[in-house]
């Protein structure tokens, strides 16, 4: 009777595995460089600050070839340039909500100083029209 043995990586990692050399817990992080696209990692927290903790494994086998490398890669600054692309139609329509409340702004401040105008004038008129009746009562 032969025995089988699964040939899946093992997903559990130790608790040393998963401590950087600063003693944090490491992270897992996605890689989108040319030579790893999409490949994942974990590191340290503060890779890339000024702590200088440099510690990474890699998650992920590596791609099998360069053409899904650049595959990969392609995808990855496509959807970054649909993302980008989406941002900036987001803003043009913001942009231009932005302007007509502008304009509607501009009308509705110029009908408020129409109105003090002929709020004036009417109160003008009234006190004219008393000071008329007041004489004629005399």
């Amino acid at each position: 009777m032969s025995s089988s043995s699964s040939s899946a990586p093992n997903t559990r990692r130790s608790t040393d595995d998963m401590l950087c050399f600063c003693g944090d817990m490491m992270q897992v992080r996605t890689s989108w460089t040319n030579s790893n696209p999409g490949r994942r990692f974990i590191s340290c927290p503060n890779y890339g600050s000024d702590r200088r903790c440099r510690k990474f494994k890699f998650l992920d086998v590596e791609l099998p070839n360069e053409y899904y490398k650049d595959l990969m890669f392609q995808q990855h600054m496509q959807v970054r340039k649909l993302e980008r692309d989406n941002q900036l139609e987001h803003c043009e329509a913001v942009c231009s909500e932005n302007m007509r409340l502008m304009d509607e702004l501009k009308v509705s401040k110029a009908k408020v100083q129409a109105y003090d105008r002929l709020l004036m004038v009417l109160i003008v008129v009234v006190v004219c029209l008393c000071s008329v009746i007041v004489v004629l009562a005399l």
